[in-house]
């Protein structure tokens, strides 16, 4: 990881580094460096699509969302980044006329794009985008 490389977790992964599970060793040394430089971040998103999850059954949490969320964040030293005007209005108009209807995964690559960050997804969507539009930097857990 270059010095100041600024990193954002796709919400997936930001519960995958929590848990422990599926980001390789190598992936958890870049994510460990971005927390302690205080360069390690979420889209402002990533807490409303883990409540979502939770309500929905397809995240299973212990305890109030809330108070989980806050302990995660915590534990793992993620900041939340804001939707600017900026990230809000890119989200809308990506480079490379995707048409991709999950206005979520827009939030989360615009968002990526305003901090010109690393985006750490394994979604297949977003990584296609990436190697075809070049708009974003992405990296696989």
């Amino acid at each position: 990881m270059r010095s100041g490389e600024i990193l954002l977790l796709d919400t997936h992964v930001f519960l995958w580094f929590y848990a422990g599970v599926r980001v390789s060793r190598k992936v958890v040394a870049r994510i460990e460096r971005a927390a302690a430089a205080s360069a390690l971040h979420v889209a402002a998103m990533t807490p409303w699509e883990i409540a979502m999850g939770a309500r929905a059954g397809r995240i299973r949490l212990r305890g109030n969302v809330l108070q989980w969320i806050e302990t995660a964040l915590k534990a793992t030293a993620v900041q939340i980044a804001p939707i600017a005007p900026a990230v809000a209005v890119d989200a809308f108009d990506l480079p490379g006329n995707w048409h991709h209807g999950d206005p979520i995964d827009r939030l989360i690559i615009a968002t990526a794009r305003h901090l010109d960050a690393l985006l750490v997804t394994a979604d297949a969507e977003i990584l296609e985008y990436a190697r075809n539009a070049k708009a974003v930097r992405t990296l696989e857990p």
